[in-house]
């Protein structure tokens, strides 16, 4: 019950997001995701040392992206949230840190886009080119990059709005 209770929580604001970017008709940067090598141990340290998550991070239910084994998300504010991205290989390392290890790399930054379409087109025109897609009956999410790539992945996610019967 209390995963759900979390889930929920999670939805109602994003759901206010979604609604803000359709009111607003722009986009609204929404989200960071970063890759890390143990999505339950960073949950846990990013809680116990930063107070980020203390409500609870949500795991994502579904269809994932390709190369993603586990996804889950946490509140920063009203507006923002950090994603944790677990994929299904072993990072190596992007760049030497000093700590010889893998470190956590950038997935994507995410925004809400009132019009997919629209966004799509606009920014093909800059250069911007779809590296994948989801889509289902309430949403499409669509992941961007540059070609060569410029080391910052986007994600636009076009969530409809449930129109009232009244």
């Amino acid at each position: 019950m209390e995963t759900q209770d979390k889930e929920e929580a999670f939805n109602s604001r994003m759901m206010r997001l979604v609604e803000k970017c359709h009111r607003e008709n722009r986009l609204i940067m929404n989200h960071v995701c970063i890759r890390v090598d143990d999505i339950d141990r960073t949950e846990k340290v990013l809680t116990e040392s930063f107070g980020i998550g203390a409500e609870g991070f949500v795991r994502v239910q579904g269809s994932l992206f390709k190369g993603e084994a586990a996804v889950s998300g946490t509140w920063v504010n009203d507006e923002f949230y950090l994603e944790l991205m677990q994929p299904l290989e072993k990072q190596t390392l992007g760049y030497d840190t000093g700590c010889g290890a893998p470190i956590g790399h950038l997935s994507e930054v995410g925004f809400l886009t009132p019009n997919m379409d629209a966004e799509l087109e606009r920014l093909s025109k800059l250069g911007w080119q779809i590296t994948d897609k989801l889509s289902s009956d309430h949403s499409t999410e669509v992941k961007m990059d540059m070609n060569p790539s410029i080391g910052f992945p986007i994600e636009l996610m076009e969530i409809k709005i449930a129109k009232n019967e009244n």
